[in-house]
């Protein structure tokens, strides 16, 4: 069916707010926002399905598409939420998770010298070991031990766990031995979730490939269920169409692959962002952007280079490794929840801890007492507390107010106003600092760039940061609150296989990797089918991950179109690229073959979105604060402002889901595809 061809909704549940978006068939847009309830985010999401029904006129039975994404696996692994798991590794290997990276700095702060390893992800307990071995070639040594295997089952059984993870010594390169044994735990645990490193995380490294898969065990359960119970929920309401999930590579899976492979849910939501950022960066004929998305908990930053996103294979989370394929977003606690506070050298600090949605800033009124920035920006006059979300969520300045004068404003010697300034001045060098790590610090001139920003606090702070990093122009897309929710409507579905090589490049014929690689393309093609795609549309591209021989760490890169001749000049040119060096006389090393399947199904079409006037006024007025003093400024509709429109500053463009404040050297226009361009 023709992604035009039925009504389509995209549902993204984050920290504070769950949002949701309704594209029709002739492209008509309806958004909501609603509160994510975190005790049990089905009840959000349900909700906000059902208030986009609301609004837009559109019975469910007319919905044939929706597209989820969520924070919830990512929060789960930090929190250690997940389902209590079991270990079961080649017999000597008991302590690989605790042991962790030794050799490497596998830490969130390299220079913490009072920084403690979080707790494994398995307690001892509850790891068993199994006597079997392959060695470094993956051929049998030792065979698996059937009899010891029955009676870690036994054990595991009475243990209380709910999910068991599988990993054995150089599986990666002969499976068998995994295989027989998930096999034989899931028939004796047939409560369990049971997962293998050699369906998660088929690559060398005993303790990466340890901890990535204990994590795709303790998501499985708590995954499972949330999936069948949305779906349940959904078919409730009346829906009968498509219920595809957002994955960290940016692309949508069926449901029935993500329940089996949960990991891939890491990343979900901010990875909805980038595919619209995609989308639109292809329609705008943009092809350098960093974006920026600043939600209600955090900031995220990534990068869109000649049209694609940066992508990785590897992450931490809370200290912990995670491979699987990524976009490459890097994350701050500085959203429109995070808290501020002051630590014990009198200093302004923002997050990580944030309000969330419950209680939230205190200006939402439910109980918060602690400042936050949207706090801080309210009493600024960058939020109106009349007009937040269109006046359907009325916003307690005096509430804010007491918050910032307690806690900040009095135990700084400073007026409110002062202090909320403060604040917000921390706030944007530390998004801006985390725009400098990934643009600077990776040899890349943020000059160069578009700032393309989104989430509800987004265009709050955009200029003050493009300003802070030299860049000429910011967009703003239509919605910037819930962008990522129009993410899970646009993009695509996506597959990612890989298998482990471990060989020296110039061992190696084209005729082995062009084997390797078809294997791979089949797996992928099969796996789309499975999820509803066809052959015909399925497009396929093939990387690899090598590395110089004694180092540590490969670098993934596209294969070049000269193919197999052209491998080492392709890897060195992205290693001079990453490190400013190469080694020509160095052996390089093929780590994995990559294939990415995408079929493309997104939403292709022209999205009509609000109404437009032919010379819109300013609505009202609003005092913001700048220099030491309120001034007051014009506000306008950014529904009223249409294509080709041209507005100067200073002045206010506000929005259901979010503001900018255009300052008097700013330039606004509107353009065709209803992007806000600044160019500063």
């Amino acid at each position: 069916m023709s992604p035009s061809a039925t009504v389509r909704v995209g549902i993204d549940v984050g920290g504070t707010f769950t949002d949701v978006v309704l594209i029709e068939e002739n492209g008509r847009v309806h958004t909501v926002k609603v509160p994510t309830t975190p005790a049990d985010r089905v009840i959000g999401a349900v909700a906000g399905f059902r208030r986009i029904i609301e609004v837009s006129g559109v019975p469910a039975e007319r919905i044939g598409f929706v597209g989820h994404g969520s924070t919830m696996a990512t929060n789960m692994i930090v929190e250690g939420t997940g389902a209590p798991t079991a270990l079961v590794t080649t017999r000597g290997f008991r302590d690989v998770l605790e042991l962790r990276r030794i050799a490497r700095h596998d830490r969130a702060d390299l220079y913490d010298l009072m920084f403690d390893n979080p707790r494994p992800l398995v307690a001892r307990r509850h790891r068993f070991e199994v006597t079997e071995r392959l060695d470094h070639r993956g051929n049998v040594t030792v065979p698996l031990d059937i009899g010891e295997l029955e009676q870690v089952a036994k054990a595991i059984a009475v243990s209380g766990v709910k999910a068991v993870a599988v990993c054995f010594l150089h599986s990666f390169l002969n499976p068998a031995h995994e295989r027989a044994a998930a096999a034989l735990l899931a028939e004796r645990l047939p409560s369990c979730f049971v997962t293998a490193s050699c369906d998660i995380n088929p690559e060398m490294g005993e303790y990466e490939r340890t901890s990535s898969t204990v994590m795709n065990a303790m998501l499985g359960p708590v995954c499972a269920h949330y999936i069948r119970t949305l779906g349940g929920r959904l078919a409730e309401v009346g829906f009968g169409g498509e219920l595809l999930f957002m994955t960290s590579n940016g692309g949508l899976a069926h449901a029935d692959l993500v329940a089996a492979r949960p990991v891939l849910l890491a990343e979900s939501g901010p990875a909805g962002g980038v595919s619209a950022a995609l989308r639109l960066c292809e329609r705008s004929g943009m092809p350098d952007a960093i974006l920026g998305d600043m939600g209600g908990t955090t900031f995220d930053v990534s990068l869109v280079r000649g049209g694609r996103p940066e992508l990785r294979t590897s992450s931490l989370l809370h200290s912990y490794t995670l491979r699987a394929p990524t976009i490459d977003i890097d994350s701050i606690g500085a959203g429109g929840g995070s808290i501020a506070w002051i630590d014990a050298g009198g200093g302004v600090r923002i997050g990580p801890q944030s309000a969330g949605a419950d209680p939230g800033p205190a200006c939402y009124g439910r109980g918060g007492t602690k400042p936050t920035v949207t706090d801080c920006n309210l009493i600024l006059g960058y939020l109106d507390p009349a007009t937040f979300l269109e006046g359907s969520f009325r916003l307690d300045l005096a509430a804010a107010r007491e918050a910032i004068r307690e806690h900040l404003a009095v135990p700084l010697g400073l007026s409110i106003e002062e202090a909320a300034l403060t604040v917000r001045s921390v706030a944007n060098a530390l998004m801006a600092q985390a725009m400098r790590l990934m643009t600077v610090e990776r040899g890349h001139d943020p000059r160069e760039f578009t700032y393309l920003c989104y989430g509800g606090a987004g265009p709050v702070h955009a200029i003050d940061l493009a300003r802070e990093l030299e860049m000429r122009r910011v967009v703003i897309p239509p919605a910037p609150g819930l962008f990522s929710a129009l993410g899970m409507v646009l993009a695509d579905r996506q597959v990612d296989r890989q298998a482990a090589l471990e060989r020296e490049l110039s061992t190696l014929d084209g005729d082995a990797l062009e084997d390797g690689f078809r294997t791979l393309e089949g797996q992928v093609r099969e796996a789309l089918r499975a999820g509803g795609a066809t052959d015909c549309t399925t497009q396929v591209m093939r990387r690899l991950d090598c590395r110089y021989a004694g180092q540590p760490d490969a670098i993934s890169f596209d294969l070049p179109e000269g193919g197999f001749a052209a491998v080492r000049d392709a890897f060195e040119t992205a290693h001079r690229r990453l490190w400013n060096f190469d080694k020509a006389d160095q052996p390089v090393i093929v780590n994995n073959l990559r294939v990415e399947g995408r079929a493309p199904t997104g939403w292709r079409g022209e999205m009509l979105m609000g109404a437009t006037v032919a010379k819109p006024e300013p609505w009202r007025q609003r005092a913001v604060y700048a220099d030491g003093a309120f001034h007051d400024l014009p506000v306008y509709r950014r529904a009223d402002l249409p294509p080709g429109m041209v507005l100067a500053g200073p002045a206010v463009i506000e929005e259901q889901s979010s503001c900018v404040v255009l300052g008097a050297r700013d330039t606004a226009r509107v353009d065709s595809a209803l992007n806000l361009s600044i160019e500063l």
